[in-house]
């Protein structure tokens, strides 16, 4: 690309448009839409009151309350009322669990993104006045608003995480965790000292977190003509992203592609939050003296 610009789009400047697209919002439209899926996330999954810390929570399952709960399935063999009929409740339940906070509760994050009306031009007082329409932008977002706000060509856009306003497109909702990095339910215990039934829910409960992660390296691969054309950047704008570790890959990614080591300039809502955005910047590799912090209403 020939572009000296880069905007990197997060949640953030969603919001600053006045699009209601927090998690807190999304938790709203499935207790309506969907309600066991509803309350098995806020039994199972700690992702606070407002849902704030949704996709991180997915990798912290509660699976022993699951497992606990469920358990009033799992009958003794030597039960008098056993029957064959009923061998594979318990891993149905599980099944039924694990599907509806994964494919399902996509499903349904795609049909709320979806939902979400995009304003008038006309009726936002926010609008940024210096944004480059002509640079290349890496939006975090699923929505259309840049294009329908400020008429960006989609062709400068890379929706890392998948187009809403495209029906095909897979939208990209999930946690950090890989599976090297946790202990397999299944595969710590012992075959020949536990019901069969209970390894096969844990098996379930195993795929659950490998559907739910958010599979980042593998984006970026597919993505690799993209991150290896950054040479010409000489500035990266940050709008509305938390610069969380759940998207520090991505970042790194980044820093690695941007080989005129641009400056950095992120939007912030108050001077207090400075500190911090450059703090977490660091982490992913950019310097300190390359961050610059503006207020919103200096962009």
């Amino acid at each position: 690309m020939d572009m000296q610009t880069l905007y990197v789009i997060g949640n953030g400047f969603d919001l600053h448009h006045g699009l209601p697209t927090q998690y807190k919002h999304f938790k709203d439209f499935l207790r309506t839409e969907d309600s066991e899926v509803y309350d098995w996330v806020d039994s199972y999954v700690p992702a606070e009151n407002d849902w704030s810390d949704l996709e991180a929570a997915l990798a912290y399952l509660d699976t022993d309350n699951i497992v606990s709960e469920l358990e009033m399935f799992l009958a003794s063999y030597s039960d008098e009322n056993w029957s064959d009929s009923g061998h594979h409740d318990f891993q149905y339940e599980v099944d039924r669990v694990a599907i509806g906070l994964s494919r399902t509760l996509q499903a349904k994050f795609g049909d709320w993104i979806r939902s979400i009306g995009i304003p008038d031009r006309a009726d936002v007082k926010t609008l940024l006045q210096g944004l480059d329409r002509s640079a290349a932008f890496l939006t975090f977002n699923y929505t259309s608003t840049l294009t329908k706000l400020y008429g960006v060509p989609t062709d400068h856009i890379l929706f890392i995480h998948g187009d809403g306003a495209v029906e095909a497109s897979e939208l990209v909702l999930g946690h950090a965790w890989e599976t090297k990095d946790r202990v397999s339910m299944q595969g710590s215990l012992d075959e020949e000292d536990h019901d069969h039934r209970i390894m096969e829910a844990f098996g379930t409960l195993d795929e659950y977190f490998e559907s739910t992660f958010k599979p980042s390296k593998l984006i970026i691969q597919q993505n690799a003509v993209f991150f290896e054309s950054l040479g010409s950047i000489r500035e990266v704008v940050v709008l509305g992203h938390s610069l969380s570790d759940v998207d520090r890959a991505y970042f790194v990614a980044l820093v690695e592609g941007l080989t005129a080591h641009p400056t950095w300039t992120v939007a912030v809502r108050t001077a207090d939050e400075a500190p911090a955005k450059t703090q977490h910047l660091a982490a992913f590799g950019v310097p300190h003296e390359r961050v610059v912090c503006r207020l919103w209403s200096e962009l």
